[in-house]
């Protein structure tokens, strides 16, 4: 198993080999279940999340109560190492917990993308802080026609992300979009529904992204990097919505307008170039 070469994606891990099951817990609080555990685990690779579970057995006229647990790693390699390491059990609260591998027979119908979070700590363990990077190369909103009520109105983002895999020269793009409704006659409302459909725009599409992304393990510990070229890449889509109708336009003015007419337009516009000038460098910095 150590010297096997392992490949990784950007998916909720799925099978039983990269899930462990830990059984008999004593009874304590979830919390403190939790993070005993993932200081035990965490040491031989990184976890994608520790699921507890309460249950209660009868032993000899007495009711015992306790937890299970299962540890799910995004690599096999890493799974098999911390149940071969631990000799298949741990000892908490002087009570011995069998580790074992998961034997859940329900298959997954789809793989699940992985979530934004996630994406950027598998990215980090695997990668490292300085080994990707991200760039927004289109943030618009989607003007389709609104059919919601006389007081909802709908406001919907499209976002294009790239994602830079430092020194593998390989890049990958994703597109995501997110749509909120707002009240009309509530004009925070409205600044809130922007500022979430442009950050969730903008997830989606990192998650996009990075599901194309494909890290390939080798026996000595060192990472490579594949894209997967087989998905659809939204260059297309970015082509097309970057035409003349998508282009801001300066026309040189004749006469400088009225100074009071130019107050009202900057009362009007101040808060919300504030705001947008706000969201884009937040998601710039993410």
């Amino acid at each position: 198993m150590s010297c096997s070469v392992e490949i990784i994606d950007f998916k909720r891990p799925e099978g039983n080999r990269k899930n462990l099951y830990v059984n008999s817990i004593p009874g304590s609080s979830e919390e403190d279940v939790q993070e005993y555990l993932y200081s035990v685990f965490s040491v031989y690779g990184l976890i994608n999340g520790i699921q507890i579970y309460p249950y209660s057995t009868s032993n000899q006229s007495e009711k015992v109560a306790g937890y299970y647990a299962f540890v799910t790693f995004y690599s096999v390699i890493a799974a098999h190492s911390a149940k071969e390491s631990l000799s298949n059990k741990i000892t908490i609260a002087g009570t011995e917990c069998k580790i074992a591998y998961a034997k859940r027979k329900k298959d997954a119908q789809t793989v699940a993308t992985l979530h934004f979070s996630k994406c950027q700590e598998l990215a980090n363990y695997y990668l490292g802080f300085n080994g990707w990077s991200t760039t927004i190369k289109l943030l618009i909103e989607d003007n389709e026609e609104d059919s919601s009520g006389n007081d909802l109105r709908k406001v919907r983002y499209v976002c294009v992300t790239r994602i830079d895999i430092t020194g593998h020269h390989l890049n990958s793009e994703g597109m995501g979009a997110w749509e909120e409704t707002y009240l009309v006659k509530d004009p925070t409302s409205k600044a809130k529904a922007i500022c979430k459909s442009k950050k969730l725009a903008y997830q989606r599409s990192l998650e996009n992204a990075f599901s194309k992304v494909i890290l390939i393990v080798l026996p000595n510990g060192k990472v490579t990097v594949e894209v997967d070229t087989t998905q659809p890449d939204p260059v297309i889509l970015t082509e097309k919505e970057l035409d003349d109708s998508n282009v801001l336009k300066v026309n040189e003015l004749d006469e400088l307008p009225d100074e009071d007419v130019e107050d009202v337009k900057d009362e009007v516009d101040e808060g919300v170039d504030a705001i947008n000038l706000h969201i884009l460098h937040e998601l710039e910095e993410m």
